[in-house]
Order: C-alpha cells, then structure tokens, then sequence
C-alpha cells in the first residue's frame, strides 16, 4: 500500500520547493511506499515549521485519489 500526506483539502506534500512543498494536483503528490516513511515525513515537515500550524493527514493513496474524483 502506498500513502500520500494531505494539508488541507484538495492539497498534498510534493516534491517542490516550498516550507513544505506541497502542490494541488493529486498526480504530483509525494507518494511514500509505506506508513513509516510517511509518518516519519509528516513529523519530520511538522518540526522542520514549527512557526506554522500544520494538521496534516496521512491517507492511502486509494482513498486519497476518491476525495479527489
């Protein structure tokens, strides 16, 4: 199973500049290959912006990609 980080609706985490970087087109999402590597980047991106209040969520890619359609 593959998870992806949700900000807020219909904006993800990707792999793009920014603090975090983070896109609003699902296809361009980062996609974590397990549950560890995306709880581990959610902590990571969390204290990396402790100026900013954050309340990301981690969804499977499958349910993630249905919000979206």
């Amino acid at each position: 199973m593959s998870y992806v980080i949700k900000i807020q609706k219909g904006c993800w985490i990707a792999l793009r500049d920014g603090d975090p970087g983070r896109t609003l087109v699902f296809e361009s999402a980062k996609i974590f290959r397990s549950l560890g590597a995306a709880t581990r980047a959610k902590n990571k991106i969390i204290a990396e912006n402790t100026h900013r209040k954050m309340n990301l969520e981690i969804l499977d890619r499958e349910t993630a990609k249905k919000e979206v359609e």
